[in-house]
Parts: C-alpha cells; sequence; structure tokens
C-alpha cells in the first residue's frame, strides 16, 4: 500500500486511470472489462446457494427459440441435459468481454453440455459479429420466458442442472472458464437424471 492513502482513495484512483484509458483507448476497453469479470469471478461464490437450488418452472422451459439455421424448436428441447444459458448482445461491451471465457469453455465442454447463446438481435448482425470473431458454439434467437431465467440486464448467464435446477443465476460479466464453474459443470455432469 502507498504511504499515506487509504485502500478507497486508492481503488478510485485506479478506477479513474482504468475509465480514462477506455475513453482514451477504446481498445483497451475489452482488456479492463475481462480484468473485472474474472476478479468478480474470483470474489462470487458461483453455484454455491444458501438454500435449495430453485428449480426451472414449467413455464421456465416452455419458450420458443430460433437457431442460426432459422429452425425453432422449444427450451424444453434441452431437458434432461446440463444447460449454459447466456443472454447477450452484440452492443453489450460486458458480453463482448465475457465471450472468450465463454468460447475456452464451450471448446471443451460444447459436445458434452448444451450451450445456448441467447440474442433478441437481428440475426445477420450477429451471425457477422460471430464470423468476425471466430466464435463457434451455438446462437440462438428469441427472449426467455419464466420468472426463474428472465433479466432485465445482459449479460446474464444461467447454468442449469439435468432435473432442471438452477445452479447458478448470475448477471453481469465473468470468467466463465473459471476452475469453479469448470468443477461445477462437471459435478453436473455426472449426475445421472433420476427416472
Amino acid at each position: 500500500m502507498i504511504r499515506g492513502r487509504k485502500p478507497l482513495s486508492l481503488a478510485s484512483d485506479i478506477f479513474f486511470v482504468g475509465l480514462v484509458a477506455m475513453l482514451l483507448f477504446p481498445s483497451t476497453r475489452n482488456l479492463l472489462l475481462s480484468g473485472v469479470a474474472s476478479v468478480r469471478t474470483w470474489i462470487t461464490k458461483t453455484g454455491v446457494s444458501a438454500g435449495p437450488p430453485v428449480s426451472l418452472s414449467p413455464e421456465g422451459w416452455n419458450w420458443r427459440l430460433t437457431d442460426a439455421l432459422g429452425r425453432e424448436t422449444t427450451f424444453g428441447s434441452f431437458r434432461g441435459e446440463v444447460i449454459f444459458l447466456n443472454q447477450w448482445a452484440t452492443w453489450c461491451p460486458p458480453c463482448r468481454a465475457e465471450m472468450p471465457s465463454i468460447a475456452r469453455l464451450y471448446r471443451d465442454y460444447g459436445d458434452r453440455i448444451k450451450f445456448v447463446m441467447l440474442t433478441g438481435e437481428d440475426p445477420r448482425k450477429v451471425r457477422d459479429f460471430i464470423d468476425k470473431q471466430g466464435y463457434t458454439f451455438p446462437v440462438y434467437f428469441g427472449s426467455v420466458a419464466g420468472a426463474s431465467l428472465s433479466s432485465r440486464s445482459i449479460p446474464s448467464t444461467a447454468i442449469i442442472s439435468r432435473s432442471g435446477e438452477i445452479m447458478a443465476n448470475m448477471k453481469g460479466a465473468y470468467n466463465w472458464n473459471a476452475r469453479k464453474i469448470r468443477k461445477l459443470i462437471e459435478r453436473l455432469e455426472s449426475e445421472k437424471l433420476a427416472e
């Protein structure tokens, strides 16, 4: 610590310098937001709740979405799988900041769990963005129904167990490739669906 400086004062100075850097050098925005996402992930107890996990209601399963090829399905068609649901937009800096970590998570778990990257934007704009960034995770179009998954803010991410329990429901950018997220997914993946 700098002698004579209070931690809060030092933190506000660091925040101010970061804000100025983002304004003067837009290319630093994703780097700084990714750093904030990593810190939030590190200090948050992702997947740990004070009580029993919330189960997805019937309404939470019964909503429509469309894949990148224009095929319509329901969210309920993914029931029985571990689901990583992310609500995002191309214009959202925190969404963009967390996407590289989601891409790395998808690279390792994409064939083992269901990734649903959900947006309400124009499909052409989204496809251009995804292609330009080189992302390979599946993108869906639509909006969530049911209070347990709906969110007024993005990014918003939920990890849902095979039995429909919402094990993580996070608002804001996170490092989704973090060790504790991987451990949660591996634990959920190993659990069998009750008959």
